[in-house]
């Protein structure tokens, strides 16, 4: 029974780090500009294109 309750307990204290963890997430999504957001855009698609190139090329092969 004293195990189940420590389980209980330590799901309880990761349930408020994950809780506090999403709070600063947000926080800091809140805080990028447009142009913070725009370069994570170009970002991703520069690196899709160069996985792109990649599969592309082995797959000439």
């Amino acid at each position: 029974m004293s195990e189940q309750i420590d389980v209980t307990q330590e799901l309880a204290k990761l349930q408020q780090r994950v809780e506090h963890l999403e709070e600063r997430v947000e926080k800091a999504e809140s805080k990028q500009g447009p142009l913070r957001s725009l370069w994570e855009a170009i970002r991703s698609i520069l690196i899709g294109l160069f996985i792109l190139g990649v599969l592309a090329a082995l797959a000439g092969k």
